[in-house]
């Protein structure tokens, strides 16, 4: 008789949806060398998952400034460990130009596919700051063209095709960055 009594004087856990904002820092590294890495992205969460949005600035090999989706899921009784995923675009930034002065130069960038996967930890600083450590994998995509056009030197002019270069590079690294959250 006075177990449904029971049942009902339980509190319930409700689990509210946050929003919770994270600036990172850090490095990556790979056969082009060591650049810096800065991101900065926005979300919410619920129970112990984060999905948001971010932007950043890659400047590994070519600058870029990657647009992505981020999307982290935390694990243990504190939610400590968590993994993360960030796929997105490549925004390809600013590069610098050759000058001839024999020669028309055209040059063109196109940005391409952006993914940063990972696993890290988070130290709590309080109820609304956390620090978290992270290491994991990156991959960046950025096709650079470019087109030399010849003038006329003799006469009479004779029209030349003119020379095209396409390259697709594709780079994978390792990265690592420290990251301030604010937020539940």
């Amino acid at each position: 008789m006075f177990l449904p009594i029971g049942l009902f004087a339980q509190d319930k856990k409700t689990v509210k949806t946050e929003w919770r904002s994270i600036a990172t820092a850090g490095y990556t590294g790979g056969q082009s060398g060591v650049s810096p890495v800065y991101q900065l992205s926005g979300g919410i969460t619920y129970s112990r998952f984060f999905s948001g949005i971010g932007f950043g600035y890659d400047k590994y090999a070519f600058q870029s400034f990657p647009v992505f989706a981020d999307w982290r899921m935390s694990f243990g009784k504190r939610q400590l460990v968590f993994v993360y995923a960030m796929p997105g675009y490549n925004i390809p930034g600013k590069f610098t130009k050759e000058v001839d002065n024999f020669r028309t130069v055209a040059e063109n960038q196109q940005g391409g596919f952006y993914a940063d996967a990972g696993i890290g930890y988070r130290i709590p600083l309080g109820l609304l700051h956390r620090l978290s450590f992270s290491a994991g994998y990156a991959h960046k995509s950025i096709t650079y063209e470019k087109t030399y056009t010849y003038p006329c030197g003799i006469v009479p002019c004779t029209e030349t095709s003119p020379d095209k270069y396409v390259n697709r590079y594709n780079y994978g690294r390792v990265t690592t960055k420290l990251s301030w959250e604010l937020g539940r």
